[in-house]
């Protein structure tokens, strides 16, 4: 037997300790690789003091993106998709969210941990709405959190609450590539239903870049028992959690699961959370935190921050 251990995450990540040798059933996080710094940028020493913390804690620099998805063509459809960047002086894709607010963002809580954990807070980190395509960031819009709530049982295991709600410091400017998603109903059932994913993870396994062109594939939800058949017997599976039949990977984390009813807005239904690795093994199923599990904790939050602030 060999204990396997993932290196290449912010956060040491779920490690299925005891994996059998040949037998790549190593749970991650759909997050960790770090993006290719934007060339554009005039902080050089910013850059350089990244790219060496990068190679003092041996961390690799690959890109990442939904695997066998299609390009978005422009951010219409997706508009309410944001970008969460690994440092706020220079853009770099870490993680993605949902914008269900004007001023609110929610991701996952293992994205939130992984950027206080490189910038030593998460007070001040930049989201960037509106992507075309990340090539060109010019025209997002880029806001700044000033407040983070991770949900309180969250203890980087991938079977606690991997949930967490951003504030930022100024409001999202609605139009049409910028725009808020539907909440579902309170433990709204979409078993058996096709959503769509969104992301800019890995498109190949072994890919070694972050996607540029935003990334879409259709998701069909399975149920409890149907996932349970399809991962292993210890898989830490949860009734917060909704399984996918797609292969999102690394950069993938935080990135929504959208359900398009016959009639009305798109309804946010989960966030990438983890999946076992290498991405799409075995055609295992992704694990998605599922949003309408968590209604009732996301509108306990919001309100508590107003009756604060």
């Amino acid at each position: 037997m060999l204990s396997l251990k993932i290196v290449l995450a912010l956060l040491p990540l779920l490690a299925l300790a005891n994996a059998k040798v040949n037998s790549p059933p190593l749970g991650h996080y759909l997050a960790g690789h770090y993006d290719d710094v934007d060339a554009s940028s005039s902080v050089s020493s910013l850059l350089e003091k990244l790219l060496l913390k990068l190679k003092e804690e041996h961390y690799e620099e690959p890109s990442a993106r939904i695997i066998d998805g299609f390009d978005v063509q422009g951010v219409d459809n997706a508009a309410y998709l944001v970008s969460l960047s690994l440092t706020p002086l220079v853009y770099s894709h870490q993680c993605a969210g949902a914008i269900i607010g004007k001023r609110w963002v929610l991701t996952t809580a293992h994205c939130v941990e992984e950027l206080r954990s490189f910038n030593n807070g998460i007070i001040g980190s930049a989201i960037y709405a509106g992507l075309a395509n990340r090539s060109n960031v010019s025209d997002a819009q880029v806001r700044y959190v000033d407040f983070a709530s991770s949900h309180r049982s969250f203890n980087g295991n991938a079977g606690s609450d991997n949930i967490a709600l951003l504030h930022v410091t100024e409001s999202f400017v609605y139009s049409a590539r910028v725009q808020q998603i539907a909440l579902p109903d309170l433990d709204e059932d979409y078993s058996g239903k096709t959503a769509i994913a969104y992301g800019w993870g890995l498109t190949d396994v072994d890919g070694d870049e972050y996607s540029k062109e935003l990334q879409y594939a259709f998701a069909p939800l399975l149920n409890s028992t149907r996932c349970a058949e399809l991962l292993p017997s210890d898989a830490p599976l949860t009734k917060n959690q909704v399984c996918a039949e797609i292969k999102a990977c690394y950069g993938d984390g935080g990135t929504p699961l959208v359900y398009w009813p016959i009639s009305g807005p798109a309804e946010l239904v989960a966030l990438g959370s983890w999946s076992y690795m290498p991405c799409g093994y075995a055609s295992r199923p992704t694990v998605y935190t599922s949003v309408p599990t968590y209604v009732d904790w996301i509108y306990q939050v919001i309100s508590a921050y107003y009756q604060l602030n």
